[in-house]
């Protein structure tokens, strides 16, 4: 005789598995509200510390932003003036085109110099894809022929 759990049995299972069932469901939704909510408290925790960071630093940025476009300006008008003073050597087409040619000579260290001194990474071969090796290496199964 084969015993299947009938309805009753059925019904008394569902009778104590239910409030354990709804528990477990209230805790686990109180613990996510609670997850997110600390995850919400840490993100709005940066975000004013982000902003308050920005309104100190504001005025400094602005002071920086000034100086940079007047370096700038100043820089031309130093390139301005080296291709006029070398204009009353030679012509002033050519004196143009010898202070640019030395700027881009300039241009040219400062940029090697910085490649020879970026930090030195390991090149990827993309080509070649790696196969996966096991943990035992390439032991053969005892029992293989």
């Amino acid at each position: 005789m084969t015993s299947t759990p009938g309805p009753e049995r059925r019904r008394f299972i569902d009778r104590l598995t239910d409030p354990i069932t709804e528990r477990a469901r209230e805790k686990l939704g109180q613990a996510e509200d609670r997850v997110r909510a600390s995850i919400q408290a840490e993100i709005d925790a940066v975000s004013a510390s982000v902003r308050t960071r920005a309104v100190q630093v504001r005025p400094s940025a602005i002071a920086f932003a000034g100086a940079a476009v007047l370096t700038f300006l100043g820089l031309a008008l130093l390139v301005t003036a080296a291709v006029i003073g070398l204009a009353h050597a030679v012509e002033p087409w050519l004196a143009a085109l010898l202070v640019g040619v030395a700027l881009l000579l300039v241009a040219a260290g400062l940029a090697a110099w910085g490649r020879s001194h970026l930090p030195r990474t390991p090149m990827v071969d993309l080509t070649r894809i790696q196969e996966p090796t096991h943990p035992a290496g390439e032991q053969v199964h005892p029992w293989a022929d």
